[in-house]
């Protein structure tokens, strides 16, 4: 008998929380927009000043510019209605949406690399005032946008996706104006590579965090903070219930955990009784695991499905 089940992504495919994915639109709108204007503002400045630094990390920027609008285009398709075959809609394409931006991070974290065994081979000479100013609006702009996305970043993998894009451009910015201050104050100028391998490493560590979580949960595999014995006790725990066996949980997009389970019944229970220990049930999962989109199948103790109508009547003839 599977029981009625929540649905915590509206059709606004919100995950119940609509306001919440306006708002993550709305900042991720203004993230692609300040980092558009500093990309532009990064690249005539590496022309100007001669700083292929500041044109690296202009380039740096286009890739997640593009990661970004990724991210954005994947939370609007996802509020799309979908055909019929898509029974859980668009809302898979978040998540790969994130392996898709921590794959991006790879091909940056190799430019970054082979421009610092370049520059440490032959260093260049750069104009060292124009490229601290253009870098330091640079960070300014990378830190109002974290900070724009640091509090969806915590409950989104694909808004969090975009977060570190904007952290490795900010650790970028900092490297690019620390290398700028040590060549203007010792002349120093393997300290420009040296930075840049610095950023290399930072970006490949958020790299594999971010493509390890995003292929966790297209393998379906259970949450990380679920326990699964856990889930099972807690279950067993109710009145009315034997066993918890068929037990799946998993993610299916940000915000949203569906479990799957056979319970077996301690005795045959009325129809109604059944549908109190279902929402008992359901409101365990969510209160207590986060779980909020359960579907079970009761069964009573012979492994038979109850039936609709519990009471014993007589046999007529």
């Amino acid at each position: 008998m599977a029981h009625p089940h929540h649905h915590p992504i509206s059709e606004e495919g919100s995950c119940g929380h609509g306001e919440v994915r306006s708002g993550e639109r709305r900042r991720l709108l203004w993230v692609i927009a300040l980092t558009a204007v500093t990309m532009v503002a990064e690249f005539a400045g590496g022309l100007l000043t001669h700083s292929l630094a500041l044109l690296g990390d202009a380039f740096h920027m286009l890739t997640h510019l593009l990661a970004l609008s990724l991210s954005y285009g994947a939370i609007v398709l996802a509020a799309r209605p979908a055909p019929s075959d898509k029974t859980w809609r668009w809302w898979r394409v978040e998540i790969l949406a994130s392996f898709v931006n921590g794959l991006a991070l790879l091909p940056a974290a190799g430019y970054v690399l082979y421009e610092a065994y370049a520059r440490w081979r032959q260093p260049v000479e750069i104009k060292v005032g124009p490229m601290l100013a253009v870098g330091a609006i640079g960070l300014l702009v990378n830190l109002v946008s974290a900070a724009l996305l640091h509090a969806h970043s915590r409950h989104d993998l694909n808004v969090r996706g975009a977060f570190l894009h904007m952290l490795a451009d900010t650790a970028s910015s900092v490297g690019v104006m620390a290398a700028g201050i040590v060549v203007a104050t010792t002349g120093w100028r393997q300290a420009d590579p040296l930075a840049a391998t610095l950023i290399c490493a930072i970006i490949l560590v958020w790299c594999v965090s971010l493509l390890r979580e995003s292929v966790h949960i297209l393998l379906e595999s259970a949450p990380r903070h679920v326990e699964l014995e856990k889930v099972r006790a807690d279950m067993r725990g109710l009145e009315g219930v034997e066993e918890v066996h068929d037990l799946h949980v998993w993610t299916i997009t940000s915000r949203m955990i569906a479990l799957t389970a056979h319970v077996r019944l301690k005795a045959d229970l009325r129809v109604s009784e059944t549908e109190e220990l279902g929402r008992r049930l359901h409101h365990l999962l969510e209160e207590r695991h986060g779980i909020n989109h359960a579907t079970l199948q009761f069964e009573v103790t012979d492994g038979r499905e109850p039936c609709c109508d519990h009471e014993h009547r007589p046999q007529s003839g």
